[in-house]
Formats: C-alpha cells, structure tokens, sequence
C-alpha cells in the first residue's frame, strides 16, 4: 500500500473533478489517499533534518463522500507521502511559490507530473521550442504589441493571438492583417506598457473539422473525444460553449500521439491532455487535463479507474 497526496483547490462543495473520481479509485486499489488543498502548503525549515519540512491542509478521503456534498474540514498534514499527483495550480499569484515548494519533495517521493514539466511543457513557448517533438503552427511572442503587429501585417493570412499562460479558452482571438482591431487587440494583452507577453500562431484550417482532446497517461492513449467551436467562434474549449462529440482516432492520429505519449513521459509529463488538428499540436495540458468526465458524459464509460490502474502499475510497484 502507498500513501497518496492529491493536491487540488478548495470548493464549498466536492465538484466532479479529477481528484474526485481518482481517490476513490486508487483507495480501492488499497492506497491511502489524501485531498490536500495546494494553495495551503507551507515550508517549516526550523524542523529537524529528519522530518519532512512540507506540508498543506486537506482531508483523507473516505468511502461515501460524493460529488455535491460539502468540502470536507481540513487538517494540516506533512507532504511526505509517496506519491503526489498535482491536479490543481490553485491561485495564480502563488503559482512560483508553490512550485518551489514542490521541488523540495523527497528523493523517494514520485510527482505527478514533475515541477519541471509543469513549468515547461504547460508553456507554450516549450512547444515552439520542440519542432522535433511537437509539430505546431508557426509561433511568435514577445511583449511588444508593435512588433507582433508588424509580424501580422508583413506575413498576412489570418492569425491566432492569445496569452503564452492562458487557459480555458479566455482572451483568444481571432485576427488578420486587415483587421482594424488588431492594434486594440494587441494592446490589450500586452498592456499600454508592454509589460506584458502575448503570442501569436498562424491560424491552421484543420481545425474547422474539430479538434480532438486525446489523454496520454504512462506512455499510452487513454481516450479521446472531439470538439468543435461554436456558431460564430474560433474557439473550441467546453468553458467557451465547445460542442462535444464522440471520435476515433485515425492511424496516423494514434501513431503521433503513441510517439509523442513516450516523449512526454521521459520529459516528466506522465498524465497530460493534448489538443490535436491533424497533424498540428495545438496544445498540451500538464495539469488536471479535462476529459473524464466528458467521456464519461458521452460514452458512459469512466476511464478514471483505468487511469488509477496505470498510475498503480507503472509508478507505485
């Protein structure tokens, strides 16, 4: 039996997230599991060399508690368990503090995913980086809105403009170089003083067939569903009213995505949700990817307890 730490965020009420239908899952498979909150973890260095100095608030988890019922009261506990699987980044204002704690976790503590993928292969500047890894459309970023403007006018073609570390769909938008907004756009993520990054990708059609969300876990497929953006959006993400429907993968889908499941492992990335228009990556979630649940919605079938059998077998023999 391991003891296992999920970190997640508070809620008043236990919402259908990840961590609620993993914990169950791997208690079953007998493992202690712990719901820690990451926005309450602390460093105490006057503790002796021997004790763990980490530790955070949250509760055990026990059988019976379901999504809908009250968060549960918390209790401080010491990060010392064997495996700690990051399933939220909390309050962003403390994203860098917190990932510095994190890098203090014993040696013969496992992470999921490490701090090192978090920081890097969440950025979408990393994917850029990697063309031998990841084949994504052209890319520039900078925190100079007249640079990225020029970039537009002088390359033309239609173009996505979104912040480097956004998420869920928020202030993305769709442009060209003979749009009248593309000045306004551009000072608005970066700021009236340029105190701020912004990034810029080539718009690729593929993406008006839909994109696929496909979970990568341990090195293998998982599951996948499609989504497709909205009348009158560019946008396909669920929280931005995506329409979600069922897929398969095509042979050369489950080729890449075989390849690229591997790569991410050895990069320290072992549970990740990546977004695919054939043959582009357009994205790679690092931390608590969505998807379970709405396969689950669509299928009927829960894959949490499939992943909670990978996660036994591959990192806590």
């Amino acid at each position: 039996m391991a003891r296992i730490a999920l970190l997640t965020r508070h809620s008043p009420l236990l919402e259908d997230d990840n961590f609620i239908r993993l914990a169950p899952q791997l208690s079953q498979l007998g493992h202690e599991v712990s719901c820690l909150l990451i926005d309450t973890l602390r460093l105490d260095s006057h503790r002796a060399a021997t004790d763990n100095v980490l530790s955070a608030e949250g509760f055990d988890w026990q059988p019976g508690m379901t999504v809908g019922a009250d968060f549960p009261p918390c209790h401080e506990q010491a990060l010392d368990h064997d495996l700690i699987w990051v399933l939220s980044l909390g309050e962003r204002a403390t994203f860098l503090d917190k990932m510095q704690l994190l890098q203090l976790v014993g040696k013969q503590q496992r992470l999921i995913n490490t701090v090192d993928a978090i920081m890097h292969i969440r950025s979408k500047y990393f994917l850029a980086s990697r063309p031998d890894l990841f084949q994504t459309p052209e890319t520039h970023a900078a925190n100079d809105a007249a640079r990225l403007e020029h970039i537009i006018r002088d390359k033309g073609g239609r173009w996505i403009i979104k912040p480097p570390a956004g998420s869920l769909g928020r202030d993305v938008f769709l442009t060209d170089a003979a749009d009248r907004n593309l000045p306004a756009i551009l000072a608005t993520l970066c700021g009236s003083d340029n105190s701020q990054y912004a990034m810029i990708q080539r718009y690729v059609p593929e993406i008006e067939a839909g994109e696929k969300r496909v979970l990568l876990a341990g090195g293998q497929v998982l599951g996948q569903y499609l989504r497709h953006a909205p009348a009158g959006d560019h946008r396909t993400n669920l929280s931005q009213q995506g329409i979600a429907s069922t897929c398969e993968l095509t042979a050369a889908e489950s080729e890449k995505l075989t390849v690229l499941a591997a790569a991410l492992v050895d990069h320290g990335a072992w549970f990740t949700g990546v977004d695919i228009a054939y043959p582009w990556i357009i994205e790679v979630n690092v931390v608590n990817p969505g998807g379970i649940a709405t396969i689950d919605d669509l299928t009927g079938i829960d894959l949490s307890a499939r992943l909670a059998s990978i996660a036994n077998a591959a990192l806590l023999r």
